[in-house]
């Protein structure tokens, strides 16, 4: 009984080993590109560095646009009334079909518990900031996916 034991959990480790992603599963694409340069991505890339996932993390799970509020939501400003100084804000339908924001353009606040929703103008859409909790526990499981 002992040896079963043993090898189900060999098996298991094995298993959940190989079962791990590849930074160079990471592209520098899309929104990512927006927050490192290519020269960043590939000396993270080449040093097997955690903060490549931290920032394809940030830049893909920081919020997202949609034109359906979750529950547990607080209405916040317009997303234009939120651009930092210095920035413009992006236009509404390039942000629309984007689907993705530069979200340190912004001033953007993360409720530890709720969703914020920030009105794209009157197009009925919404830049939708996840709360703390949530970007937290997605960010600690794609580290493990990682093997981090």
């Amino acid at each position: 009984m002992k040896k079963i034991a043993i090898l189900v959990a060999s098996i298991f480790m094995c298993i959940s080993t190989f079962a791990q992603k590849d930074l160079s599963s990471i592209k520098y694409e899309g929104a990512l590109t927006l927050f490192i340069t290519q020269g960043e991505y590939n000396i993270l890339l080449q040093n097997k560095s955690p903060k490549l996932i931290y920032e394809y993390y940030s830049a893909t799970n920081f919020c997202y646009i949609d034109n359906k509020l979750p529950e547990n939501v607080r209405m916040m400003g317009d997303i234009c009334d939120m651009v930092s100084e210095g920035n413009v804000c992006d236009d509404a339908q390039v942000l629309i079909s984007r689907k993705q924001i530069y979200y340190n353009k912004y001033r953007l606040d993360r409720d530890e518990v709720r969703y914020s929703a920030y009105p794209i103008g009157s197009t009925g859409y919404y830049v939708i900031v996840y709360p703390n909790s949530v970007y937290q526990s997605g960010y600690k499981k794609m580290m493990k996916e990682y093997g981090f």
